[in-house]
C-alpha cells in the first residue's frame, strides 16, 4: 500500500511540475489566454487574458475587456485557450487548453480587471489530433481555397469564395498547420472582417488545396468538407487562428459533380504521406534527424 501511495504522489507531482512549465511558458511569452464560459455566464465574445503570477494555489489573469467586476464570474468554470513555443522544437507551437474554476474577480486602481483562477487539473491539445500536425508554407501548399459548403455541379468560376489563392498571394491568409485530419489558418483582421465576419463553432465548408511533398515534384489536389472547430483571435498580432477538422473528403464526378464520402479512419486519403514527409523534413532542417 505504501509503494501504491508513492507511486500516485509521483504521478501527481510529475503532473503538477509539467503543468508549472507550461504556465511560466504562457507567462514568459506573455501568450494571449482565451477565456471561454458556458452560455448564460457573459455575452462578451472573445474574452482574452494575460497571466501575470501563478503558484499551486492558482493564478492570476488580467482581463482587458473587461471594464469591471462582477460576483457573477465567481465560482464559475471555465476554459483556457492558447498557443506557446514549444521549449524543444524550434519553430513548433503548441495549441492546448486546461479547465479551471474563478475563485475571485478584482478591479485593481489602475482600472484592470484580474481573475484570480484555481490552479489547472488537467491539460488537452486543443484540437483533435488522432496524427502529426506540422508547420507549413506556401511551397508545400501552394494553393488553398475556401468556400461555403456545397456539393453536387456547380460552376466553380459563380461560387462564392471566402479565402482563395489571390489572398493567400497577397498574404492576407496563410496556412499555419496541417495534419490528415485538420489544418489551421491565419488570417488578417481586414480579410477576415470581410470574408467571415462572425464565425460559428461546427459550421461546414468545402475546401481544395494543393500539397507538395518536395520542391520540384508536381503537387496533388485534394478536396475536403472541414468544420470549424475552434477560432482564436490574437489582438497583438491583429490574426485569426482558424482551426479546422476534415470531416469527408470529396472528388469530382463528370456527370454529379462535386461527391463527398465519409473518411477511413479519420484521415483524407493520401494526405498522410505528405504530412509525415513535411514532419520529417522540419526535423532535419532544425538538425534534429
Amino acid at each position: 500500500m505504501c509503494a501504491l501511495w508513492s507511486k500516485e504522489d509521483d504521478t501527481a507531482q510529475r503532473k503538477q511540475k509539467i503543468l508549472l512549465d507550461l504556465l511560466e511558458d504562457i507567462r514568459d511569452q506573455r501568450a494571449k489566454i482565451k477565456l471561454e464560459f458556458d452560455e448564460g455566464i457573459t455575452s462578451i465574445k472573445d474574452l482574452t487574458g494575460t497571466l501575470l503570477e501563478f503558484d499551486l494555489s492558482g493564478m492570476v489573469v488580467e482581463v482587458s475587456n473587461l471594464k469591471g467586476a462582477t460576483l457573477a464570474f465567481d465560482g464559475v468554470l471555465l476554459s483556457c485557450y492558447f498557443r506557446v513555443q514549444d521549449r524543444e522544437v524550434r519553430g513548433r507551437e503548441q495549441y492546448l487548453t486546461f479547465d479551471t474554476r474563478v475563485q475571485s474577480v478584482t478591479l485593481r486602481p489602475s482600472g484592470m480587471v484580474q481573475f484570480s483562477l484555481s490552479f489547472p487539473q488537467n491539460l488537452r491539445s486543443a484540437q483533435l489530433r488522432r496524427s502529426v500536425r506540422v508547420k507549413v508554407d506556401a511551397r508545400k501548399v501552394p494553393e488553398l481555397t475556401v468556400w461555403p459548403d456545397f456539393s453536387g455541379v456547380h460552376n466553380l468560376e459563380a461560387l462564392p469564395v471566402l479565402l482563395g489563392p489571390e489572398q493567400m498571394a497577397a498574404r492576407e491568409f496563410k496556412v499555419d498547420n496541417f495534419s490528415a485530419n485538420g489544418l489551421r489558418l491565419l488570417v488578417n483582421s481586414a480579410l477576415m472582417h470581410t470574408a467571415m465576419p462572425d464565425p460559428v463553432k461546427g459550421s461546414r465548408f468545402s475546401m481544395r488545396f494543393q500539397a507538395v511533398a518536395e520542391p520540384g515534384a508536381a503537387a496533388a489536389t485534394f478536396w475536403v468538407s472541414a468544420a470549424l472547430r475552434n477560432v482564436f483571435r490574437d489582438p497583438q498580432t491583429s490574426e485569426t487562428a482558424l482551426g479546422f477538422e476534415f470531416i469527408a473528403e470529396g472528388t469530382m464526378d463528370e456527370e454529379l459533380g462535386l461527391v463527398w464520402r465519409p473518411l477511413r479512419f479519420d484521415e483524407v486519403s493520401g494526405l498522410g504521406k505528405f504530412v509525415f514527409k513535411w514532419n520529417l523534413d522540419l526535423y532535419r532542417e532544425k538538425g534534429m534527424g
